[in-house]
């Protein structure tokens, strides 16, 4: 049985590569939610921090795999724009269309700034044993 799956962010690294190894394995139907067109799958264009525009690509799909992010250094409210309304926008048009898995993937920079404050500043250094207990 085919999986259907969307991609956001397919066009990045992480999404490229996913892209790849879900196309070599087989038995998955690729549908990649972009700012701009991917080669060889199916693309809704849009910006994830519209939820109407991007709705009709989550429609029938089994799995949404959410990679978009803005990974810059512009000004925080273009940062929350993208990484908090457009994440929550994602989960919310799934959820909407009925969408049974959402597996969220982030990186490093979601706390790049704060590796000088603890307990950021000793989890960046390797230094595990220094955090607190509650955050382990």
């Amino acid at each position: 049985m085919t999986k259907r799956v969307l991609i956001t962010g397919m066009s990045g690294l992480i999404g490229g590569l996913l892209k790849t190894h879900l196309t070599d394995k087989g038995g998955y139907e690729l549908t990649a939610l972009n700012r701009s067109p991917v080669e060889g799958v199916k693309t809704f264009q849009s910006d994830i921090t519209d939820l109407e525009s991007i709705a009709p690509a989550f429609d029938n799909q089994d799995v949404v795999v959410h990679l978009a992010a803005y990974l810059g250094s512009q000004e925080w409210e273009h940062q929350h724009s993208v990484n908090v309304v457009g994440t929550y926008n994602v989960f919310e048009a799934a959820r909407r269309a009925g969408v049974k898995r959402v597996v969220f993937a982030s990186s490093g920079s979601a706390i790049r700034g704060f590796e000088r404050v603890s307990p950021y500043k000793e989890i960046a250094e390797g230094s595990y044993h220094e955090v607190p207990k509650n955050l382990t």
